[in-house]
């Protein structure tokens, strides 16, 4: 029976996923989806799916508006570099995390200032201002002007 890694209302973490190695070409973590529309020019996400293609194509099926498309997920964690902006407005899509006082809380450890946006359902991240300008600049220098500084 195929699991759904993503998909509904259920949102488990990445690191939940263990992806089982195995030498069948069928049997993977896959990212589904299908036509939104009777043109096909619309997707619909169906979510991400561990297990054999033809178990959950079967299970899908019948949210197929003409066929499936799968693509082999392999996840790539990145890690964050120095900011490249002082400020950004971000949406974070949970029911628990429309209010600012959640968020500012849930930043509250972390070395940033989160107020409300002006755009929909979104909040807005001001990091340090002062070390973000001078990361910004020194990213600018080449390998010679920071030998030149001595940094």
């Amino acid at each position: 029976m195929p699991k759904g890694i993503i998909g509904g209302n259920k949102m488990h973490p990445l690191k939940s996923i263990q992806i089982k190695k195995t030498n069948d070409p069928t049997y993977g973590v896959w990212s589904v989806s299908t036509e939104a529309d009777s043109e096909g020019r619309t997707d619909c996400n169906l979510g991400l799916w561990e297990g054999h293609i033809d178990e959950i194509a079967l299970h899908l099926a019948n949210k197929a508006m003409y066929g499936l498309r799968f693509k082999h997920f392999e996840p790539v964690i990145e890690k964050p570099g120095d900011p490249t902006k002082a400020n950004v407005h971000i949406s974070i899509e949970s029911k628990e995390l429309l209010d600012i006082g959640v968020v500012s809380v849930m930043f509250s450890d972390r070395p940033v200032t989160v107020c409300s946006s002006c755009y929909y359902k979104s909040f807005e991240i001001i990091g340090d201002q002062e070390n973000i300008k001078r990361k910004i600049a020194l990213s600018k220098l080449t390998d010679e002007e920071r030998k030149i500084l001595g940094l």
